[in-house]
C-alpha cells in the first residue's frame, strides 16, 4: 500500500452502505435536478410530515443512486447537495444534507464539505469533519490535514482543542498513512489533543505510524505515555493476527515492562505469550510460580490456545506449581476440551490435595472417556466432598460408550446406594438406552431403588414401556413409593395424544388378571381417566370385596376431570364417614382447577362447588371452595363468593377468591360496576397489603 491509498476497509465500508438497497431509481418522468429542486424547500419545512416525507424521498433516491451501476446519478446527485451546503440553506437542512453526503459522497463532494470546515456554526464545523473522515477519496486526507495544520501549535484555546481532536480523531478513522508526519508533530505536550494523536497514529497501519509512537515513547510522559504504548499495542496485535510473530513479539516485549502502566505491561504479556510458540510453556511456567496475581491470571487465560508443545513443558512440570495455579491450570486444560489431556486431568484427580482433586475431577468430566468410569464411580461413592462432582462429571462425560458403560454397571450392581446413583446419573444424561435397566431396577428388593428406577423411567420411557412399568408397580410398597410409581406411569400415558386411549394398558391387565390385580390397578387407573376406566370404577364401588372397593374409592377420588363428580358428590354426601372428606377434597381440586372452560362448564363447576360448600362440615374445605373458587371465572360466581364476604371466618379466603376473579380482565371490564363494588369491600375488610394493592389496582382498571 502507497503513502496516498487508503486502506482497502474504509472503501469497503463506503460503498457497503451505499449498496445495501439497491432499489431501480424512479423520478417519475422528471430530471434528478428537479426532483432535489422540488424536495429540498421542504427539507425544513415547519409541517412535520411534509418534512419527513420529503427527506426520506431523497434518502430512497440516494440509496438507488449510491448502488452499483448508477455512478453517474450518484455524482450527480452529490453535486446536487453540495452545491447546497452554504448558508443560504438552513442549519437543519445542511446537517442532513451532509448526512446523506457521509453515506455516498466521495471525491466529487469533498471541496464542498471542505469549505464548512470553517463555518461558523460549531455543528457544522463538526459534522463536515465527519463527512470528510467516512469520504473514501485521498483529497479528503489533504483537507483534513490541511485543516489541522492551522490548529497545530504551542498554545490553543479550548475550542481549538476541541477541533484539533476532531481532526485528530477522523484522520485515524481514515487510517490513512499520508496523515502520518502531521499527526506525529502533534504528540509533542499533555493534552488531551496529544492523546488523540497517539491513538490516531495507533489506527494508521504503517512503518511510519510506527515509529512515530516508537520515537515518541521514551519522552512521553503520563497520559501521552500510555496512550503511545496503548497505540503501539495496536500495532503488535495487527502484526500478531497477520501472522507477523517476530514484529508483535519485539513490540510486546519491549512494553511488558515496570516501566509501563500495569493495564499496558499486562496486555503486552498476553500478547507475548501468544507470539512464543512452544517456548510459552517455560514463560507460562515463570510467571505461574510467582506472585503477580494479574500476571497469573493472563497466563492462565493463554492456556487454552497454547500450541501442543507447550503444553506438554507446562503439563510435565505442573507439579512444581502452587497449589492455586495448579488449580488454575487444570480448570483451563479442561476447557481446551482437548482429550490428549486426559492424563493430566486424572493426576491431578488423585490427588491428595483436595483442591487439586476437585478441579481433576471436574476435568475428567470434559477429557475422559470410558476408561475413566470406574475411577469416577469409586471417587462418587467416597465419603468426601468430591463425590457429588464424580457424580456431576459422569452426567458430563461426552465420551462414546459411556451410556453402556454405565448400564451394564448398573445391571450388575448390588449395593442399593450406588444403583441410585447410576440411575441418577443415567436419567441426567438423558440416557434411553437405560430403560430396560430402570425396569429391572424398578422390581429391586429395595424400594430406595425402585422409588429412583420410576423416576428415571418417568422421564426417559415410552408408552411401550408402559406394561413392564404397570408390572412392576405391584412390587412397589402401598403409600408414599406407590403414589411415586403410579405418578410416573401417567406422565409416561401422557405421551400418547388421545386421552382415551390412555388407560388401556390398565385395562388391558385388569380384563387379563380379572380380580387378581384390580385392586393394585385400580387407584392408577383413576388417575388415567376416560370412559371405560370410570365404568370400571363405578363397577368396583359396588364390589362386596372391601379391598376392591376401597380401591376404586382412591381411584375415583384420583380422578383428573370433572367426569366423576355425580360420584364423588354421592360419596361426600352418603359414603362411609371416612369416605366424605376425601371426595370432598377431591371434588375442590378438579373443580377449582385454573384451566380452560366454556362458560357451561364454569357454572357447572360453581353449582357443584355450592353443593360441596352445603356438605362441607369443616371451615378448611369451606376456605379451600372460596379461594378455589377465583380460578371459576363466571359472573355468577363473583356474586356467590361475595355473599360469604359478612362472615369473619371467610373474609380472607372471599377477598382471595374475589382478586383472582378480577384477574381475568375480560371477565372484569364487562361487570366494571359490580367488581368495582366487590373490589372496593376488599379494599375495606382485607388484612394482606399485597392481595389489597392487587384488588387497588383491578378497580383502577389496571
Amino acid at each position: 500500500m502507497t503513502r496516498h491509498t487508503l486502506p482497502v476497509i474504509l472503501l469497503f465500508f463506503a460503498t457497503l452502505t451505499a449498496s445495501a438497497q439497491p432499489a431501480p431509481l424512479e423520478l417519475k418522468g422528471k430530471s434528478l435536478a428537479d426532483t432535489f429542486g422540488e424536495l429540498l424547500p421542504n427539507f425544513h419545512s415547519s409541517n412535520n410530515g411534509m418534512r419527513t416525507a420529503a427527506q426520506q424521498r431523497w434518502q430512497d433516491i440516494c440509496n438507488s443512486t449510491g448502488a452499483p451501476g448508477n455512478e453517474k446519478l450518484r455524482v450527480e446527485a452529490c453535486e446536487l447537495m453540495a452545491a447546497k451546503l452554504d448558508a443560504t440553506t438552513p442549519t437543519a437542512s445542511r446537517l442532513w444534507l451532509l448526512t446523506q453526503l457521509e453515506r455516498i459522497g466521495r471525491e466529487e463532494s469533498v471541496e464542498s464539505v471542505a469549505a464548512l470546515l470553517v463555518d461558523p456554526d460549531v455543528e457544522i464545523r463538526e459534522a463536515a469533519v465527519r463527512v470528510l473522515a467516512n469520504n473514501p477519496s485521498p483529497k479528503a486526507t489533504e483537507k483534513l490535514t490541511a485543516k489541522l495544520a492551522k490548529v497545530t501549535g504551542p498554545t490553543l484555546n479550548p475550542e481549538d482543542t476541541k477541533t484539533k481532536i476532531g481532526l485528530l480523531n477522523a484522520l485515524g478513522h481514515r487510517g490513512d498513512p499520508a496523515a502520518v508526519l502531521l499527526i506525529a508533530r502533534n504528540l509533542d505536550g499533555m493534552g488531551t489533543a496529544e492523546v488523540a494523536a497517539a491513538r490516531a497514529l495507533g489506527r494508521i497501519p504503517g512503518e511510519d505510524s510506527l515509529k512515530a509512537l516508537s520515537a515518541a515513547r521514551p519522552v512521553a510522559k503520563e497520559s501521552i505515555r500510555t496512550a503511545v504504548s496503548e497505540a503501539l499495542l495496536v500495532h503488535a496485535d495487527r502484526f500478531l493476527k497477520a501472522g507477523k510473530t517476530a514484529d508483535a513479539s519485539g513490540i510486546y516485549k519491549a512494553l511488558n515492562s515496570t516501566d509501563e502502566p500495569r493495564p499496558v505491561r499486562l496486555a503486552a504479556l498476553r500478547g507475548f505469550i501468544q507470539t512464543e510458540g512452544d517456548k510459552a510453556g517455560e514463560t507460562v511456567l515463570g510467571i505461574l510460580a510467582g506472585d503477580d496475581t494479574g500476571a497469573q491470571a493472563i497466563a492462565l487465560g493463554q492456556i487454552e490456545n497454547l500450541p501442543a508443545g507447550a503444553l506438554k513443558t507446562l503439563a510435565a512440570s505442573l507439579d512444581k506449581l502452587p497449589v492455586p495455579s495448579r488449580v488454575g491450570v487444570i480448570v483451563a486444560i479442561a476447557a481446551r476440551g482437548d482429550k490428549s489431556q486426559s492424563p493430566v486431568a486424572m493426576s491431578a484427580a488423585k490427588s491428595s490435595d483436595a483442591a487439586v482433586k476437585r478441579a481433576g475431577i471436574v476435568a475428567l468430566g470434559r477429557l475422559g472417556d470410558v476408561t475413566v468410569v470406574e475411577f469416577l464411580l469409586e471417587a462418587m461413592a467416597g465419603k468426601d466432598a468430591t463425590a457429588g462432582i464424580a457424580a456431576d462429571s459422569l452426567a458430563a462425560l461426552p465420551a462414546e460408550g459411556i451410556e453402556e458403560k454405565l448400564i451394564a454397571v448398573l445391571d450388575a450392581e448390588k449395593i442399593p446406594a450406588r444403583s441410585i446413583a447410576l440411575i441418577g446419573i443415567l436419567e441426567r444424561r438423558r440416557a434411553v438406552k437405560g430403560v430396560p435397566a430402570f425396569l429391572k431396577a424398578a422390581g429391586n428388593a429395595d424400594a430406595s431403588v425402585r422409588i429412583a428406577a420410576f423416576a428415571g423411567l418417568k422421564t426417559l420411557a415410552s408408552p411401550e414401556h408402559l406394561p413392564a412399568m404397570i408390572a412392576a408397580l405391584s412390587l412397589t410398597a402401598k403409600g408414599n413409593e406407590r403414589d411415586r410409581a403410579e405418578l410416573a406411569i401417567v406422565a409416561v400415558s401422557a405421551q400418547v395424544s388421545q386421552a382415551e386411549k390412555r388407560a388401556e394398558p390398565v385395562l388391558a391387565v385388569i380384563k387379563e388378571t380379572l380380580n387378581d390385580r384390580r385392586e393394585d390397578l385400580l387407584p392408577l387407573l383413576g388417575r388415567l381417566g376416560g370412559t371405560e376406566s370410570l365404568k370400571v370404577i363405578r363397577e368396583s364401588l359396588s364390589s362386596t370385596d372391601g379391598a376392591v372397593h376401597d380401591a376404586a374409592f382412591v381411584g375415583i377420588c384420583n380422578w383428573p376431570d370433572t367426569a366423576a363428580n355425580s360420584d364423588l358428590l354421592a360419596l361426600a354426601e352418603k359414603g362411609k364417614d371416612a369416605e366424605k372428606l376425601r371426595s370432598l377434597q377431591s371434588l375442590i381440586r378438579v373443580n377449582t382447577e385454573l384451566i380452560e372452560r366454556t362458560p357451561e362448564e364454569r357454572l357447572d363447576a360453581l353449582n357443584v362447588m355450592k353443593k360441596a360448600m352445603v356438605l362441607a362440615t369443616r371451615d378448611q374445605e369451606r376456605k379451600a371452595i372460596l379461594e378455589g373458587l377465583g380460578n371459576v371465572r363466571h359472573l355468577e360466581t363473583l356474586r356467590y363468593v361475595v355473599l360469604y364476604l359478612d362472615q369473619p371466618t371467610f373474609v380472607q379466603s372471599v377477598c382471595e377468591g374475589v382478586v383472582e376473579l378480577a384477574h381475568s380482565k375480560m371477565l372484569r371490564e364487562p361487570n366494571k360496576a359490580e367488581f368495582e363494588m366487590a373490589l372496593g369491600r376488599v379494599i375495606e375488610l382485607c388484612k394482606d397489603k399485597a392481595l389489597v394493592d392487587r384488588a387497588k389496582q383491578y378497580k383502577e382498571g389496571r
